[in-house]
C-alpha cells in the first residue's frame, strides 16, 4: 500500500506541474494578446473605380494604302497621325543615305531647340517653379524606370526628351543657367545650314492619293478591315471578316486613313453584350497602346442565330499616332465610372439602421453617416449623408476607425492621451 501510495502521489506532482505550466501559458498568451488590441484608424482618400468588360476588340477604318514606286532610301516629311491634303508630298526617296542623315540631324537639333526654348520660359516665374518641377522631374524619371521595367521600347524615346526638358527648366529656375540664348542662337543656324543642303538633293516625290492622317505601317488589312465592310454586316459575315489573314501589299512608304472616325468590333457573350445598348457611350482603355483612352459610342449590336454572342460596334472619333498602329488588341471597355471617398468596409457600422463610420477627431470619436455608392468588398466608395451637421460630415483625410481595440462605438466618447498616441494609423489600402 506504501508503494501505492509514492506513485499516486509522484503522479500528482506531474500533473500539478503541468497545469502550472499550461496555466502560464494560457495567461501569458492572453495578457500578450491584450497587449497588442489596438486602436486602428485609415486615412480617407478620394478614388474613382469603374465597371468594365474587356475584351478582344478588331479595329476597321478606311485607309489607303501607299506604293513605293522606285528604291532607294525612303525620308518621310510627315509622323504618324499628322494630317495631309491630297497630293501633298509624304515622301521622297533619294539614290543614297545622305538627306536621310541630315533629316535625322535636323530632327534632333529641332527638338532640342524645343526643349531650349521651353525652359526660357520659367524665367519669370523662377523660384515658386522650383518645387513644382522637382515634383515632374521625380514623376518622368519614375515613369521611364516603369517603361523599361515593363520591357516597353515605343514612347520611351519621347519619355527621355520631356525628361531632359525638365532638367532645363530646373537650370534655369535654380538660376545655375541664365539663359540658353547663345545655344538657341547656335541650333537655329545649325538647322538653317543642313535645310539648305538638304534642298541641294533631288529625290523621286510620294505624294498622297487622299486626304487623311499618314501612318508609316501598313500591316495588310487595308482593305479587309474596312469601317465599308461594317455596312449591313450580320454575325456570320463578321466572323468571316475578322477571321481572314492579311494580303501581300508589295512594297509601300505608308498609308492615309481617310478619315478620324473609325470602329472597333468586340464579340461577347450576351451575359456581358446585354450591358450596352445603342447610343451609350463608353470609354475604351488601349492598355498596350501606350496606355491611352478613347471616348466612343455603341453605333450597332449584332447578335447571332442562336442568340447567345452579340457583336457590339463602336464608333471612336480621336486620332493618334499610337491609335493609327493597332488592328487587334484586348481592350478595356468602361462603361460606368464611380467617384467618391474611399473607406475600408471593415470601417462601416450601421446606427439606427444609417451606414456610417466612426472618425477619431483628435480625442473625439465621433459617428459620421454616409450614402455608399458602391460597395467594391474589402472598400467602399461613399459620400456624406444629405443633411448632417459639420462636425458629423466625413471629409477627404479624416481617420475612420478600422478596429476598436475593445474601445465602446459610440458618438461623442472622449480617449485620454496615452490611448490617442498608441493608434496605429494607415492609407485606405486596396
Amino acid at each position: 500500500m506504501a508503494g501505492y501510495r509514492r506513485k499516486s502521489k509522484k503522479s500528482g506532482q506531474y500533473f500539478a506541474v503541468g497545469f502550472a505550466v499550461f496555466l502560464l501559458v494560457y495567461i501569458g498568451s492572453q495578457l500578450w494578446g491584450f497587449a497588442n488590441i489596438k486602436l486602428r484608424t485609415e486615412q480617407v482618400l478620394d478614388d474613382t473605380i469603374y465597371d468594365f468588360v474587356r475584351a478582344e476588340a478588331t479595329v476597321f477604318r478606311s485607309e489607303e494604302i501607299i506604293p513605293q514606286t522606285t528604291s532607294g532610301v525612303t525620308v518621310y516629311n510627315y509622323a504618324d497621325g499628322e494630317e495631309v491634303a491630297k497630293n501633298q508630298q509624304v515622301a521622297a526617296v533619294y539614290q543614297d543615305k545622305t538627306v536621310s542623315m541630315v533629316n535625322n540631324q535636323i530632327e534632333q537639333l529641332q527638338k532640342e531647340l524645343e526643349s531650349l526654348s521651353k525652359a526660357q520660359t520659367v524665367k519669370a516665374t523662377r523660384y515658386s517653379a522650383v518645387t513644382n518641377l522637382s515634383s515632374q522631374i521625380n514623376d518622368q524619371a519614375g515613369k521611364i524606370v516603369d517603361f523599361a521595367a515593363d520591357g516597353v521600347v515605343e514612347g520611351i524615346a519621347e519619355q527621355k526628351e520631356e525628361f531632359v526638358s525638365l532638367l532645363n527648366r530646373k537650370k534655369i529656375a535654380l538660376g545655375e543657367e541664365d539663359t540658353f540664348a547663345e545655344r538657341i542662337t547656335q541650333l537655329n543656324s545649325e538647322i538653317a545650314y543642313l535645310q539648305k543642303a538638304k534642298q541641294k538633293e533631288k529625290g523621286v516625290s510620294i505624294d498622297a492619293p487622299a486626304a487623311g492622317y499618314f501612318c508609316k505601317e501598313v500591316d495588310g488589312y487595308e482593305s479587309i478591315l474596312t469601317s465599308e465592310a461594317l455596312e449591313d454586316i450580320d454575325y456570320a459575315g463578321y466572323q468571316q471578316i475578322v477571321s481572314q489573314q492579311p494580303q501581300a501589299t508589295g512594297n509601300t512608304v505608308g498609308k492615309i486613313v481617310k478619315t478620324h472616325v473609325w470602329y472597333l468590333g468586340v464579340d461577347l457573350e450576351n451575359s456581358q453584350a446585354q450591358k450596352f445598348e445603342i447610343d451609350d457611350n463608353v470609354k475604351i482603355d488601349f492598355k498596350f497602346a501606350n496606355g491611352q483612352t478613347v471616348a466612343a459610342k455603341v453605333v450597332n449590336i449584332i447578335p447571332d442565330d442562336e442568340r447567345k454572342n452579340s457583336v457590339i460596334i463602336f464608333e471612336c472619333k480621336d486620332i493618334t499616332d499610337q491609335l493609327l498602329n493597332v488592328r487587334k488588341q484586348s481592350v478595356d471597355i468602361i462603361f460606368t465610372t464611380y467617384s467618391g471617398l474611399r473607406i475600408s468596409s471593415k470601417a462601416l457600422y450601421h446606427e439606427q439602421n444609417i451606414p456610417g463610420v466612426y472618425v477619431l477627431d483628435k480625442t473625439t470619436i465621433r459617428f459620421k453617416p454616409i450614402e455608399i455608392i458602391k460597395d467594391n468588398g474589402n472598400y467602399i466608395l461613399c459620400e456624406p449623408r444629405a443633411g448632417t451637421d459639420d462636425q458629423h460630415t466625413l471629409n477627404r483625410l479624416d481617420m475612420v476607425i478600422t478596429e476598436s481595440g475593445g474601445i465602446e462605438m459610440k458618438d461623442g466618447v472622449l480617449l485620454d492621451e496615452d490611448t490617442v498616441k498608441g493608434v496605429e494609423s494607415s492609407n485606405a489600402s486596396s
